[in-house]
Parts: structure tokens; sequence; C-alpha cells
């Protein structure tokens, strides 16, 4: 045996073996350091933007700035992080802290977020995080700084440390028991899936989320993919999570801007207008130019309204705010009846309501609910001509109520049905051209009716124009 290459053969192996483990450890360990920093950023951004969401459903903020926060929303923020909490005004400056800590300087690079209104996260040696606080235009009315954020990334990065920890001390406890006791009659059995662990943590680090290792094996390998799988999975989920934030926020800044020019472009031109004809001496005129621009400014407001309602229901299902209580079904359709004869009036249209006895009881969110029929049932007067009629009827059956809205206007196409319940959809025929209103009443109708578990449909009435049916499940308060 001493003159044997076996031994020698042996230990190379062995050692071989014993390095390669440790050496894919330490490699599974870097990449893992690296997707948990990214992961951590992740979950301060969202736990930042909670507690901002969270300021500004309480808070009192002005239409343009100006944030008033109650005593009772300061003690709940002096709760919310380990770590010294701070209200920065839009400018930068230090306004108040919670829970009697000292104010934290404002560094550079959250002032610059701060201008841009997004949310910024450091977790480096001089670790901070900012948070926007948004006024109704949109624009920072002031944000919440923490700083440092030592506090909170040690106790949101406390459990996959310590996973991270027991997997280094187990893989490469098992690796070495491994190499020395079977050496090489088990390197490729041990090898080969070292390398799979080793190809899919470098393709996490490649950004690479969707592919996973097999789980075929019952042992500690077979529970350290799993794991990585699982890790992949958060990573992922994480990942999708910002994207959709980010899409949202970027298509309803497109949207605010896209929308806002015209009836802005608009309205400056009326003050200029009245500007003029007041320093001519024209009065009536200049009063004229005035209240259209009013009409002007009424519009944005509108638009403004709808589009911040529109992104509360458009969230995901169970996550939109609904105050429920409960809805008698037939008084709440007379209401909205009643609340809009004068309008049906004024336009020349006939309505006709027909709510039938022993409707039930709903446990819904009354003021959405109404506002969903309502911007049906305006839809119907504006679209139906002078001398026509719109009829508003309500009905029970099993677990579903129905609200039904049907008018006499130019109906609408079938490619179109689905169509008119985008947003600012506008198609080809009559029915959705040149109409007042901001484009989002239909969008945001079907969106309430979703956000209780219902929906809003359409078809062609019996006449040639359109019924439109909003359906609720029957859940008696």
């Amino acid at each position: 045996m001493r003159r044997s290459l076996f031994p020698k053969v042996a230990l190379v192996l062995i050692g071989a073996q014993v390095a390669t483990a440790l050496a894919a450890v330490l490699l599974a360990g870097t990449f893992a350091r690296e997707r948990n920093r990214d992961l951590l950023e992740s979950t301060l951004v969202l736990r930042l933007d909670a507690v901002a969401e969270e300021v500004e459903s309480r808070a009192e903020i002005g239409p343009l700035g100006g944030v008033d926060l109650p005593d009772r929303l300061a003690q709940d923020l002096a709760t919310r992080f380990p770590d010294p909490l701070a209200f920065v005004s839009e400018f930068g400056d230090v306004e108040q802290t919670f829970g009697g800590r000292p104010a934290p300087d404002v560094p550079a690079a959250a002032l610059d977020a701060l201008e841009a209104g997004s949310i910024a996260v450091e977790v480096g040696a001089d670790s901070w995080g900012i948070a926007p606080i948004l006024a109704p235009d949109g624009l920072p009315a002031g944000a919440l700084l923490v700083r440092p954020l030592t506090g909170t990334i040690a106790e949101e990065s406390a459990a996959s440390r310590r996973g991270l920890r027991n997997a280094l001390i187990a893989v490469s406890a098992l690796a070495s028991l491994v190499a020395l006791a079977l050496g090489a009659l088990l390197t490729w059995r041990l090898v080969r899936p070292v390398q799979q662990m080793t190809r899919r943590v470098e393709a996490l680090g490649d950004g690479d989320y969707a592919a996973r290792l097999p789980e075929d094996r019952a042992d500690e390998l077979g529970r350290l993919a799993a794991a990585i799988n699982e890790m992949a999975g958060r990573v992922e989920s994480s990942v999708e999570t910002l994207r959709e934030a980010d899409r949202v926020r970027r298509e309803l800044v497109g949207n605010v801007g896209h929308d806002l020019r015209t009836p802005l472009a608009a309205l400056g031109g009326y003050l200029e207008e009245a500007e003029r004809y007041a320093s001519d001496g024209r009065g009536d005129e200049a009063a004229g130019a005035v209240v259209h621009a009013r009409r002007q400014h009424a519009l944005v407001v509108d638009l403004v309204s709808d589009l911040f309602e529109l992104s509360i229901l458009e969230r995901p299902a169970g996550q939109v705010p609904l105050h429920t209580g409960p809805v008698p079904l037939g008084e709440l359709v007379r209401d909205i009846g009643a609340a809009h004869e004068r309008a049906f009036r004024e336009a020349g249209v006939v309505l006709t309501i027909d709510v039938p006895p022993g409707l039930p009881t709903l446990d819904a969110d009354g003021a959405r609910l109404f506002r969903a029929v309502a911007n049906v049932l305006e839809n119907a007067c504006r679209h139906t001509p002078a001398g026509g009629s719109v009829r508003l009827t309500a009905s029970a059956s099993g677990a579903e109520a129905a609200v039904t809205v049907e008018d006499e206007g130019p109906g609408i196409a079938e490619a179109d049905r689905e169509r008119v319940f985008e947003r600012y959809y506008r198609g080809e025929d009559a029915r959705t051209r040149g109409t007042a209103g901001t484009g989002l009443g239909l969008a945001i109708a079907r969106a309430i009716a979703r956000a209780h578990g219902g929906d809003l449909t359409v078809e062609a009435a019996a006449g040639g124009g359109s019924r439109f049916r909003l359906t609720v499940p029957v859940r008696e308060g």
C-alpha cells in the first residue's frame, strides 16, 4: 500500500472534493449575500411605501401641499421603525421627529429623491431611507426620513442571516464528512448537484429568477436545492411587485400629464383673455372668460379626483379599502334616481325608476356603490337624445343583486362593448365620441363593482340602445 498510488489518489480526490464543496458553498454564499442585499433594499422600499401611504390616508394634506399630522398618527409613527424617524418638508427641512429622538441630518441624495418624488434607500455605511408624501396634485408635500437604518436593517435581515449562516455550516459539514467517508467513490454524485446549485445561484446573480433546481433528492442537498428555489421564488416575487408598482406609477404620471395638458392650456388662455379684457375695460367679456376658466378648472379637479380614485380601485383583490355597512338596495336606487331627476329634465330625457318591494339589504360600501350606479346613469343621460327615455331598475335573485340602466341612445357596436370600460376610450361611433366627462366614469363603475365581488357588463337593448347591468353579491348585513 505504501508503494501504491491509491492512497495518494484517494487523498487527492478527497482534498479536491472538500475544496470543491467549500468553494461551491462560498460562491453560493457570495451570490446569496448579493441577492439578499437587493431583497433587503426592496423590503425597505415596500416598508417605507406602506408607512407613506398610511400618512397620506390619515394626515391632512392641502391641495397644493402642507401636511398636518394628527397627534395619534405621530404617536403611531414613533413605533413604525426602531430607528429615528422624522418628517421632512418639501424643501428638505426637518419639521418633526417622532418618539423624542433627535432630528437627523438630511443627506443630499435624499433631497434629490424628494425632489424626484421617489422612494430611495441606502444600506451602506451611512444608511438612510426616504419616502415622499404626495399632495393631491401628485407633487411631494414632504417626506418621511429614517436615518440611520441600522436597527431596521438588523431587524429585517436577522432571519436571513441566521438561515444563511446555518445553511453554510450545514453544507460545509456535510461536504467534508461525505468527502472524508466516501472519497473518490462518490465524488461524481456530490460534484454534479453542487455544480447545478452553483449555476443556479450564478443565474440568480445574472437576473434569471424563473429557472428552478430539481428537488428529487431527500437528503441535505435536496433541502438546499429547495431552499435556493424558495429564495429564487421570493426574489422573483419581489421583483415583479416592484415592476408592477413602477408600471402603475409611470402609467398614472403619464395619464395625468397627458390629460391635464389640454385643460390647463385652455385655463391659461381664458385667464389671459380675462386679463386683457379687464385691462381694456370690457367687463362683460372678462367675466365670460372667467366663467370658461372656472369650467376648465372644474374639469381638471374632476379628472385628478377620478384618476386617484381609479388607482385605488384597481389594486389587487382584497386590497381595495371598502367602508362596508348595511345598504338597502331599493332605497339606494331611489336616492340615485332622485338625485338625477333635475339633470334628466334639463336634458329632455324621461327617467323611469322601477324598484320592486322586498329587495335585500346589502353589506357594501354605500358611497362607492352610489357613485358606480350614478356614473352609469349619467352616461345614459348623455347618450340619450332629447325626447328619449332611460329606465333604472333593481332586482335580486338568489345570492346576486343587480341594478340595470337601459337607455335609448345610439347603442354600442359589439366590438366596442368591452372597450367602453377602458380608460379614456373613444370609439368611432356617436356613442363614444365628443362626449363630456373625464372618460373614466365607466372604468370607475366597473372597478367598484369588481371590488365588491360583482361586475358591470353591457349589452344591446331591445330598442336599439344599450343596457348596462351592475351586479353585486348579496351578503346581508
